[in-house]
């Protein structure tokens, strides 16, 4: 089944509506919204029309990220290692071209990283923070693709908005992972910097 617009704006914000603002962070690019030039040029890139329900979104909220605040998930220190996981401290659903959407939000510049890797035809349409190897993206026939090290492409079941939905819920649960870990942590500090009787 298709979405409308109308229905494709509200599955997402309804997506949106447990992430917790204590803990993340969702902005989007100011306006203007990406205009019929920006689309026009996208298009031809890709070669294909945009599905017309994510050009709609876009219009409406262009380029939207979630990211976890900085007091509840630091960024990581250089040189620090981790599982990567603990990297991946965001979601960003791409945008159209704007005048305020920066680079790393922009649909455009992940389609030409995807062509110049031999993967023409694919708009990129979200990725993890801090995941440099894997992006989604939607085919010509409007399949939701997984994209790994720029090489390998998987077809997924589902529309975008159940993928979404799961990166969402993977990122909340990340959040949680890493406040455990965070805990933990400190109460190894606690115990090493304690005083010895």
């Amino acid at each position: 089944m298709t979405m409308t617009a109308e229905q494709f704006h509200q599955r997402m914000w309804e997506i949106l509506d447990p992430v917790n603002s204590e803990y993340f962070e969702v902005v989007a690019a100011p306006a203007p919204a990406p205009g019929a030039e920006a689309i026009a040029g996208l298009e031809a890139a890709v070669g294909f029309p945009l599905p017309a329900a994510f050009a709609a979104f876009c219009q409406r909220t262009n380029g939207l990220c979630v990211m976890a605040r900085e007091e509840v998930w630091p960024h990581a220190k250089e040189f620090e290692v981790g599982p990567a996981w603990t990297f991946w401290r965001g979601l960003v659903l791409l945008g159209i071209d704007a005048p305020e959407l920066p680079e790393w939000a922009s649909i455009s510049a992940q389609q030409r990283q995807l062509a110049e890797a031999g993967l023409p035809g694919i708009l990129p349409v979200l990725k993890i923070v801090g995941d440099g190897s894997r992006i989604w993206g939607v085919d010509q026939a409007g399949t939701v693709v997984a994209i790994d090290d720029m090489a390998d492409l998987e077809p997924l079941s589902g529309g975008l908005t159940d993928l979404y939905a799961e990166q969402i819920a993977d990122l909340m649960q990340r959040q949680q992972d890493m406040a455990q870990r965070l805990a933990e942590r400190a109460t190894r500090k606690k115990v090493e910097t304690a005083p010895r009787v």
